[in-house]
């Protein structure tokens, strides 16, 4: 990507600015090499494989807003590999990103990964759409819902190209409007301001926030991974049934543990909400 290219994403994506710098996106790569990062992953592994269990192979995917992770989804991408091959697009806005995601599954435990893949530079609506109406069998969305400002058109376009069963999977982080100031490995920010840890903001609908990355996953202490911060978007419980209802999808919104068969096995006592939209 040339350096023009880059200043234009840069000027256009406000809130996104870490994602174009190499240097933090790589230190924020490292960053995710932590154990919240690694059982979240697992959680959105598990729930895949149970969502998928009942659809015809070879299953077409599409991470959206992928990052610079391949190296996780350990069952999924065993699924994909074997024959008929699968295949999952691997999209994310950043080249940086999808650099470094291409770097990590050169390892040679992952190599294999690479048969079954495609990265692709482009932002999340305007990959879903120029893709084929009922192309994707499975969209996963892991930490980047509320990086879209726009749900309503996410939402129309994932019924587009969807297939009748085909499912939507992502983790949803602040779906409760009180916000607390300090999270496991950063600080929010309302309307750009700290607020101490003792008290919440309430958001509503349509209401952003600053998310500030410690350097250390965990310790505030530490102080913040510099230029790692971004602008998130509040979207409620409510206005997600809502929309799931008005573009036919039904939906399970809750704790991951509310639908999964449990069997002790990674992380069960931890707390994840999960979105799952199935098209009717």
């Amino acid at each position: 990507m040339d350096q023009e290219k880059i200043k234009n994403h840069f000027n256009n994506h406000k809130g996104l600015e870490m994602y174009f710098s190499p240097e933090i996106a790589e230190q924020f790569a490292e960053l995710e090499q932590n154990d919240k990062n690694f059982r979240v992953a697992e959680i959105v592994d598990r729930t895949i494989m149970q969502e998928i269990k009942d659809m015809t192979d070879p299953i077409y995917a599409a991470e959206l807003g992928g990052g610079a992770h391949p190296d996780r989804y350990h069952e999924f991408f065993s699924k994909l590999l074997k024959e008929p091959h699968g295949h999952i697009d691997w999209v994310d806005i950043s080249p940086y990103m999808l650099e470094l995601a291409e770097k990590y599954i050169s390892d040679e435990k992952y190599q294999n990964r690479k048969e079954v893949i495609t990265f692709i530079k482009n932002e999340i609506l305007e990959y879903l759409q120029g893709l084929e109406n009922e192309k994707l069998d499975l969209a996963i969305m892991k930490y980047v819902i509320d990086d879209i400002n726009n749900l309503d058109e996410l939402f129309k376009l994932l019924a587009l190209k969807l297939k009748q069963g085909g499912k939507i999977i992502t983790t949803i982080g602040y779906s409760n409007p009180k916000m607390k100031s300090l999270h496991t490995n950063a600080r929010f920010l309302y309307n750009g301001e700290q607020f101490p840890d003792n008290e919440i903001r309430i958001l509503k609908d349509g209401d952003n926030f600053t998310v500030k990355f410690f350097k250390v996953s965990g310790d505030p202490n530490s102080g913040y991974l510099e230029g790692a911060e971004t602008v998130k978007y509040f979207h409620s419980a409510k206005k997600i049934k809502q929309l799931a209802e008005s573009y036919g999808f039904d939906i399970f919104l809750g704790d991951w543990k509310d639908l999964i068969k449990q069997d002790n096995q990674g992380g069960e006592s931890m707390n994840q909400e999960i979105l799952v939209l199935t098209k009717k």
